[in-house]
């Protein structure tokens, strides 16, 4: 089996846990506001749906670099926040979008709402606001 053959069977999400809570629960250890978590979820609402909708657009466009940058956002921003499942989502397309291999990156694309929403669960059951 080819090497591309072989990617293409990667499963879409990872078994990679959602949450690792750890980078959130170190925050509150060294005195951070329980309030500063829930403005960092907030945030996090407000800035990676705006990065979904620029990443769509660039992979319709057919922009890899554009994909790549998006990708590349919404990783950190998961990643900031232990959001392992979500960031290996997005690390994957970024890979494929710096390579010039956009045809890769649909079937993930797709999955990006799901991966969100269900990051966006463990968060909010993780760290419920007041």
């Amino acid at each position: 089996m080819e090497r591309e053959d072989a990617r293409s069977l990667e499963p879409v999400l990872s078994d990679l846990p959602i949450l690792d809570p750890q980078p959130l629960c170190d925050l509150l250890a060294i005195g951070a506001a329980p309030a500063l978590i829930q403005e960092l979820i907030g945030l996090f609402q407000e800035d990676v749906l705006t990065r979904l909708d620029l990443l769509r657009t660039a992979l319709a466009a057919g922009d890899a670099e554009r994909t790549a940058a998006e990708a590349h956002q919404v990783k950190g921003a998961a990643s900031n926040l232990g959001l392992v499942r979500f960031a290996d989502l997005a690390a994957r397309i970024e890979m494929h979008a710096q390579q010039g291999r956009l045809e890769g990156v649909p079937p993930l694309a797709e999955a990006l709402p799901a991966a969100y929403e269900e990051a966006l669960r463990a968060l909010i059951t993780a760290f419920p606001g007041p």
